[in-house]
């Protein structure tokens, strides 16, 4: 597992590479470690995957599958939505499935002269989609943890609800609040709001 081991494997190719940690004590990686062969996303064992996220950089970026807790080079940032009639969803300690996102964003130059020129590598990004249910409120919830180059780290948070809530986007870090967001959610529109990690 290595997420959980405390060697500091280097990524092969670029920064950061891709990593699904495995209930057996295995894990797959973007690229195999002894070979430096390309692995497939399409073929991870996602039933088996209790960890998944990026590695590079003296860093370990993942997700606990289990509840979608994060732990972000060693710091634990939790998500939760706060109501205004005081009931709290726990959005990163939902147990339910969760869908793995990985993804590089890129852009290439191009003239009329020369073509496309070489493509350059601008931001890594990883992170899950769920549903989210309490009562009767159902929400669906996307954070993606993004990692520009030359620019801060920041999560990404997509947030749907199938009732109108008027309430608070909290961010905590080892259980404390750090910061927290007005965000009023229409049923069945999606809210979106990039929160810079502290």
């Amino acid at each position: 597992m290595l997420f959980a081991d405390s060697q500091n494997i280097q990524a092969i190719s670029i920064p950061f590479n891709w990593n699904a940690d495995y209930a057996n004590g295995k894990n797959y990686a973007e690229y195999d470690l002894l070979t430096h062969k390309k692995n497939d996303f399409y073929l991870i064992q996602k039933n088996q995957v209790i960890r998944f996220g990026l590695f590079g950089q003296g860093m370990k970026l993942f997700f606990e599958m289990a509840d979608g807790s994060f732990n972000l080079n060693g710091k634990r940032i939790e998500i939760e939505y706060h109501a205004e009639n005081g009931e709290v969803f726990h959005l990163t300690t939902n147990f339910t499935n969760k869908d793995l996102i990985t993804y590089k964003e890129a852009y290439a130059d191009y003239n009329n002269v020369q073509g496309t020129q070489q493509s350059s590598l601008k931001a890594i990004n990883f992170g899950y989609k769920t549903t989210y249910r309490k009562d009767d409120i159902q929400l669906f919830f996307q954070p993606i943890v993004a990692l520009p180059f030359n620019e801060s780290a920041f999560i990404e948070v997509k947030l749907t609800s199938n009732k109108d809530l008027n309430g608070y986007l909290v961010f905590k870090s080892r259980g404390l609040e750090v910061e927290r967001f007005y965000a009023p959610l229409e049923a069945n529109k999606a809210g979106q709001l990039n929160w810079t990690i502290k």
